[in-house]
């Protein structure tokens, strides 16, 4: 692929009134099997049959804290007349429009919603940036902080990864205590190993060994393990168990996905092997250059192209 420098618009500012924000968000009235409820815009619900689109939001903030910039952005299509699911990693500096705000990095979304329009409006912004950008409704998001991460994987007992490469990191930051940001030094032997929710989470957030591109890869590996593990465990046929998860994971996760809807989608799960899911990612074969460093954006006739792959079921592009 060619690739064409172009002029980097400056940031735009954030308006406080000016911007027109998305619709009111709406608020299932069903709970969400426990997990913190936050008011989003919603597409048209899909018939039961019909393919669902759910964004995955990661963070290192607490969830009801002050809302920080997402590290993870993953979109989840699945497809259950198909029994396919495909994911879509966004890398956090790509440069997009954010719906009312201008131009920013694709990670700022969701901060932008909760700072100027309020509580619950970042994932509702961060839903129709990503919409925007690949074409598609997205129905439902969940946003995960990364202590919700680790004690996910704790819970189901760890989770195996084959690490494909020796990886060394000698500034993977730490934070101290607020406002403090320390380094130490990390490293992961190639070869298969089972990793806590800590190691697994500094696996999929280590990035000065590689780039952005290797972590959505990394990030795309670990969720692909923890499917593998509930699988193992039987996890989506017993739902019982479903309020003892969601329980121990209410202060980390916040979603729009209701009670009845989280069962549903158990269901289908079930029906699922790791040969049904299709990795996809935007990353330096789809980007344009920009003047401004770590900074780019994505061919869109590119993004189209691999939209229309993934949504159709389509095997996904050689690596």
């Amino acid at each position: 692929m060619i690739v064409t420098p172009v002029t980097l618009p400056e940031p735009t500012s954030i308006p406080s009134a000016s911007a027109e924000p998305p619709s009111a968000p709406q608020v299932s009235q069903e709970e969400s099997a426990g997990a913190s409820v936050a008011p989003t815009e919603q597409p048209a619900e899909p018939m039961p049959d019909e393919p669902v689109n759910i964004l995955l939001l990661g963070t290192d903030a607490r969830v009801d804290g002050e809302p920080t910039r997402t590290d993870a952005i993953i979109l989840v299509h699945l497809n259950p007349r198909t029994n396919r699911v495909s994911l879509l990693s966004f890398p956090r500096d790509l440069w997009v429009e954010i719906p009312g705000y201008g131009y920013n990095r694709i990670n700022a979304a969701y901060p932008i919603g909760e700072l100027r329009m309020g509580p619950g409006y970042g994932a509702a912004l961060a839903k129709e940036t990503v919409s925007k950008l690949v074409g598609v409704p997205v129905h439902h998001f969940v946003l995960v902080n990364f202590e919700g991460f680790k004690t996910i994987i704790d819970l189901i007992g760890g989770i195996t990864i084959d690490v494909p490469r020796p990886i060394d990191d000698p500034k993977y930051p730490v934070d101290a205590y607020p406002g403090d940001v320390r380094t130490m030094e990390i490293h992961f032997d190639a070869g298969e190993q089972l990793m806590d929710g800590e190691r697994a989470l500094i696996y999929a957030r280590t990035r000065h060994a590689d780039n952005d591109f290797g972590r959505n890869q990394r990030q795309q590996q670990v969720l692909m393990a923890i499917f593998n593990r509930v699988r193992e465990q039987n996890l989506l046929e017993q739902l019982t168990l479903l309020d003892d998860y969601t329980s121990a994971l209410r202060d980390y996760v916040r979603t729009d996905i209701p009670r009845s809807k989280m069962v549903w989608l158990a269901q289908v799960g079930t029906r699922l092997n790791a040969e049904d899911v299709q990795r996809y990612a935007i990353d330096s074969k789809m980007i344009v250059a920009l003047e401004t460093p770590a900074t780019f954006a994505a061919d869109p006739v590119a993004v189209r192209e691999i939209v229309d792959k993934m949504t159709a079921g389509g095997e996904p592009p050689s690596p």
